[in-house]
């Protein structure tokens, strides 16, 4: 795979550099570090530490309003072990970008999404172990808000693989100060070319939500309350759909980059068939298998919140309504292209 990598990145570099079609080169590289330290006693997540880092260098062809191709890799890495935790992955798509639309297709970095999706729908694991979005991805945005879909094919059909593929959603309309949207996610949950067998995951969250940063003069203030229903359904089982469901509270306090980000949920067990399936279907954070409550309370210093560069330092607390799990998190990213450097010019 690094040979044809390394064929087709020359390809890209020779194109730039002729008179088809071509424009103008474009480039980006990201760096993504992340140590995560889980202490959990609980009887429904684990404890581990997660300490890794990657990098995302990308070049392509742009040309007219928005257009371009592009090509890269992400090289990840567990620090400590002696060789790459997961294999060099392709980033392959073509993009347009204006102000109002955007539109991907490829294999597409997962950064691209717009919806800040609660870890009900993707945990902090998904979104930095699987950072591709296999498929497509159109995002429109406006005065007045924004709305996104996307199609991630995350599993090809052979006799041991099952095929799967995620539908997801957000969209968000409103003022400043008040606002409502939504979260949505299909997830088609089939079986292998040799067990036949398919599940339904449906996760669903309309939300109303209020900020009174501004007024308030904070940096972050706001308080959102959202519906959580899930619809799912194992075809080779006879009883129908299971409905769990329930309320979720997220108040955002920041103020002198110090900050809270506390999500309350109160309902029913969200993934039911974890024992059977795992990860492979829920891509939610494993909390979220609480029968009644679970609170995270996160308290962080956000010192760096910039377009090019990052930096986040968090103590996150994990009650599941009998015992308490603690988290130490630092997330570091940089991200630069070519647009970073005409912008100074």
């Amino acid at each position: 795979m690094i040979r044809s990598l390394r064929i087709l990145l020359f390809s890209v570099l020779l194109l730039a550099g002729g008179q088809c079609l071509a424009q103008k080169f474009v480039w980006d590289v990201t760096f993504d570090s992340r140590f995560d330290n889980r202490e959990y006693k609980s009887a429904i997540n684990w404890p581990q530490t997660l300490f890794g880092a990657r990098l995302t260098p990308e070049v392509g062809l742009g040309w007219g309003e928005g257009n371009s191709i592009r090509l890269g890799t992400n090289l990840q890495a567990d620090f400590g072990a002696r060789s790459f935790y997961t294999d060099p992955s392709l980033v392959m798509y073509y993009a347009y970008e204006s102000d109002n639309f955007n539109a991907y297709a490829g294999l597409l970095p997962r950064r691209k999404v717009m919806g800040d999706y609660p870890t009900a729908f993707f945990s902090d694991s998904v979104k930095f172990y699987d950072p591709n979005i296999d498929g497509l991805l159109l995002q429109y945005k406006g005065r007045l808000g924004y709305i996104e879909l996307s199609c991630d094919w995350t599993g090809m059909i052979t006799n041991t693989d099952r095929e799967r593929f995620m539908v997801f959603s957000s969209g968000r309309i409103g003022s400043e100060t008040v606002y409502g949207g939504y979260f949505f996610d299909m997830h088609h949950f089939a079986g292998t070319y040799l067990v036949d067998g398919v599940v339904d995951n449906v996760l669903i969250e309309p939300y109303v939500g209020v900020s009174l940063a501004r007024q308030a003069n904070f940096e972050k203030l706001s308080l959102e309350a959202g519906w959580i229903n899930a619809f799912q359904h194992v075809r080779a089982l006879t009883d129908g759909y299971v409905k769990p469901h329930g309320v979720e509270l997220r108040l955002r306090v920041q103020k002198y980059r110090f900050g809270i980000f506390n999500t309350l949920y109160m309902g029913g067990n969200l993934q039911p068939y974890f024992a059977t399936h795992g990860p492979e279907l829920y891509m939610g954070d494993p909390w979220y298998r609480v029968s009644r409550t679970y609170d995270r309370l996160e308290i962080y210093w956000h010192p760096i919140e910039k377009p090019t560069m990052n930096l986040k330092v968090s103590s996150v607390h994990h009650f599941d309504g009998k015992k308490w799990g603690w988290q130490q998190v630092i997330a570091f990213w940089v991200n630069i292209n070519n647009k970073t450097f005409e912008k100074k010019k």
